[in-house]
């Protein structure tokens, strides 16, 4: 059970990666903003339509999970010919991840578990042996499909999915040009 979680996450992982121009733009944004509406709300509203047909998406097409699974596992293997430990890593962070769930934590101690030097060094191994795999074809290749494949599933949950990314494109790029204007107008 624990490894299908694991693949399930991995393939949301993936996932993002695969959809990583928009669904990359999304995160963060609005983030330490006020709770005003405007560009931010519509965001954040688009983000979850987007992550709700996408979970919708992998839930009804199993095959998505399985073609996850597969990249997950063309990765970690890329990962360990180019010399890293990539499953220890994640098992790492897997189980910090766990300790972070307790509901009894103090913000103190959730803190403690983030910055351990075990989840730091976890965290820059696992961003190194992602930049060595980077321009692997294989891997490239296998995103590549996998994101047609959930695109295509994530328009049959949705028919409107493109008019969300295209949405959530023009937001970003609405949203950097006032950042770069020293904070736009305010609505």
């Amino acid at each position: 059970m624990k490894i299908h979680s694991r693949s399930l996450a991995a393939l949301v992982a993936a996932a993002a990666l695969a959809l990583a121009s928009p669904l990359a733009m999304a995160q963060g944004m609005g983030q330490g903003q006020g709770q005003g509406g405007g560009p931010q709300m519509e965001m954040q509203q688009l983000q979850q339509t987007l992550a709700e047909t996408q979970q919708r998406a992998i839930e009804n097409n199993p095959d998505l999970e399985q073609k996850g699974e597969a990249l997950e596992n063309l990765v970690l293997d890329k990962m360990e010919s180019a010399g890293y430990q990539p499953r220890r890593d994640l098992e790492t962070l897997e189980s910090a991840e766990e300790q972070l769930r307790d509901p009894d934590l103090s913000t103190e101690q959730q803190q403690e578990i983030f910055q351990s030097e075990s989840v730091q060094q976890a965290q820059m191994n696992l961003q190194e042996a992602q930049q060595a795999v980077s321009q692997d074809e294989e891997i490239l290749e296998a995103q590549a499909a996998l994101r047609e494949d959930l695109m295509s599933a994530m328009r049959e949950e949705n028919p409107d999915i493109d008019d969300v990314l295209q949405r959530m494109q023009a937001i970003q790029q609405q949203m950097q040009q006032q950042g770069g204007q020293g904070g736009g107008m305010m609505r």
